[in-house]
């Protein structure tokens, strides 16, 4: 300025006193600019942006604003510090109007959008607010500022998830030290959830008849109560009679609930629960003891015998059957495959009658379910022409199931189970085998589901008659309880293995199975599996095809509680019998025979054979039929 007093460089000096907030200084500067310079618009807009600063100067920054704009009508940035003077006027719609045009100037500048959805929220017209903060927050999710207007805006029409949820979020974005924002957000949170709606409680288990009655089983001594809670807002309370399962004063989100109970002298089942803003319910029923038995299926035309045959002639299309129906309850319904028997609900042991089309099908299926839920399933096979179905192989439709863990997390590797099952997967061509599964180091969660409802689900949609499980691999025997070695195992820790009840509870289920066989290739499983055979195994030729029509359940292991080995002899036995076998059939009887004669000469393993604890058999056995 000394050397060259420009209108320029006065401007300059003003915007760096301004800088610095030398507000006097720097008003004088621009106002000397200006004096110089009329069409420094520069210096205008500096000054206006100086005195919005000055509450008792905003009409000057309206004037200087609006002397640029009439200048340059495409200045965005004057419509936006005019809009600001407008807004700190309370002249809402001015404002708006100025911010909109700089928006349709300067579509990029997402601060814009901000600026105008304050200017609503100022302005009561919250949707638009709202509109334009989503918009910001669209550009950046962490705008923390435009987030809280949202959530204001929100509130402001009644919208209280959505200004919830903002709120929510805002909690993730601040400073953790910035408690007083913390405390004020969660308190926030808190008012906008709540409400007055009292929980709404389910009782799944046990069942509840139609006068309110707890239905217990006579002969049980303990039941597993089962509750759900439904409810908008977390639960801090819950009781299943005496048993308090949740106290806690901040709540939790848990709505499901179990309980193990004694039901000696039960008389009454109260449930009790609390939601965080104190509205409370309880629901209580009076215990009704039930009978357990199973309903008694009989049929009387067409004549079935003991085999469970029903012999037609080659034309027979349709099928008109009468039985009886023998409970001490009342049956709640008897169904023949799709068909509902036609019966007298009301009657004790009621007659039923139904007339089924047969002529796709080759075996029915009678389902018997009394009052209380007992069910009865008997299964009849059509016999036509002298024929039975899947005569081509009297087991049926046949599945194999390999499994083999060899690579473990903490147990050591196993070398012989792929190769086992190579040699398996070749011995079983041989056979009548419509499918082989094979899984390779199953964890601990993917056995049970695999068992529990996966290949429960495939048994039944794809009514498989025969079942065959192998499984290779380590196994456990610890206090009685036998045990397959998951993958993810970890070492002595007894809750991280397979328990072989839990398997067999889930085979319990496969009830569309006439033939069950399990070959378990794992040290120390064989006390836990089978009920060993009381002297020799007896030879089980191709002659006794009457087997075939009576379920069986049967376990070969490799040893009883003594250690097996990697190399295994007993797989190599087990496939030997299998390639060797010069008859239409072998029976697994036969292998075992050979199987155990092999590996108790040769090893110090001792296999074990006979029928599985706890699962339906009726001494039928298990066959390989040659192709």
């Amino acid at each position: 300025l000394d050397s060259k007093n420009t209108a320029y460089a006065q401007y300059l000096k003003g915007l760096c006193e301004f800088r610095l907030k030398n507000t006097d200084q720097a008003e004088q500067d621009l106002e000397k600019a200006i004096i110089k310079d009329k069409l420094l618009l520069d210096a205008y807009l500096t000054l206006a942006e100086l005195q919005l600063n000055n509450n008792n100067k905003l009409q000057y920054a309206i004037d200087n604003t609006s002397y640029v704009i009439s200048n340059d009508r495409k200045d965005a940035q004057a419509y936006v510090l005019r809009s600001k003077a407008f807004n700190e006027l309370k002249q809402y719609p001015k404002a708006i109007q100025d911010i909109s045009t700089a928006i349709t100037l300067d579509t990029t500048n997402v601060g814009y959008y901000d600026l105008r959805g304050t200017y609503y929220l100022n302005f009561s017209q919250f949707q638009n607010a709202i509109n334009d903060f989503t918009i910001a927050l669209n550009y950046d999710m962490l705008d923390q500022e435009a987030l809280l207007k949202r959530a204001r805006a929100y509130e402001k029409i009644n919208e209280k998830k959505k200004a919830s949820s903002d709120y929510s979020l805002l909690l993730t974005l601040y400073d953790k030290s910035d408690h007083e924002a913390i405390t004020n957000t969660e308190e926030k949170i808190y008012e906008l959830n709540r409400e007055t709606v009292k929980p709404r409680i389910t009782l799944s288990n046990p069942r509840i008849n139609d006068n309110l009655e707890v239905l217990i089983p006579s002969d049980l001594t303990s039941i597993e109560i089962s509750a759900q809670v439904d409810d908008d807002s977390q639960l801090k309370f819950f009781r299943i009679n005496n048993d308090t399962l949740l106290n806690s004063s901040e709540g939790v989100r848990k709505k499901t609930f179990s309980d193990l109970i004694n039901t000696g002298n039960l008389e009454f089942l109260t449930i009790s629960a609390v939601d965080i803003y104190n509205n409370a319910s309880t629901v209580s029923y009076a215990v009704e003891r039930i009978e357990t038995n199973k309903p008694v299926i009989s049929l009387m035309n067409p004549y079935a015998g003991d085999d469970g045959i029903i012999t037609l002639s080659s034309d027979d299309n349709y099928l008109y059957l009468e039985g009886r129906i023998e409970d001490e309850s009342l049956i709640s319904s008897i169904r023949v495959d799709e068909v509902t028997a036609s019966y007298a609900p009301r009657d004790m042991n009621p007659r039923f009658t139904a007339t089924l089309d047969i002529r796709q099908k080759n075996r029915l299926k009678i389902i018997a379910t009394d009052a209380n839920g007992n069910s009865t399933t008997k299964e009849y096979i059509f016999r036509r022409n002298g024929r039975v179905p899947n005569d081509d192989s009297p087991m049926g439709k046949t599945w194999v199931v390999l499994i083999e863990n060899s690579e473990y997390k903490e147990f050591p590797n196993l070398i012989s189970p792929e190769k086992d099952m190579q040699l398996m997967q070749q011995a079983l061509s041989r056979y009548k085998i419509n499918k082989v599964i094979v899984k390779s180091n199953l964890t601990k969660r993917e056995m049970e589901r695999f068992f529990s409802i996966e290949l429960r689900d495939l048994v039944r949609v794809n009514h498989v008659n025969s079942l065959l499980i192998w499984f290779a691999g380590h196994g456990k025997n610890l206090n009685g309880n036998g045990y397959w070695i998951p993958s993810d195992a970890r070492m002595d820790v007894e809750f991280t293995y397979f328990n072989i009840n839990a398997l067999k509870a889930s085979l319990y289920s496969y009830t569309s199975l006439t033939h069950l066989l399990v070959v378990s290739d794992a040290c120390e499983t064989g006390p836990a599996f089978c009920q060993a055979l009381r002297g020799p195994i007896e030879s089980v030729s191709c002659t006794h095809t009457q087997l075939t029509l009576k379920k069986s359940a049967q376990v070969l292991t490799s040893s009883g509680d003594g250690y097996a080995y990697d190399n295994s002899l007993f797989t190599r036995s087990f496939t030997n019998a299998l390639l060797n076998n010069e008859d239409d059939c072998v029976s697994i009887e036969d292998i075992a025979k050979r199987v155990n004669a092999i590996v108790v000469t040769n090893s110090s393993q001792k296999p074990e054979f006979g029928r599985i604890k706890g699962i339906q058999d009726e001494l039928g056995t298990f066959f390989f039929m040659t192709r």
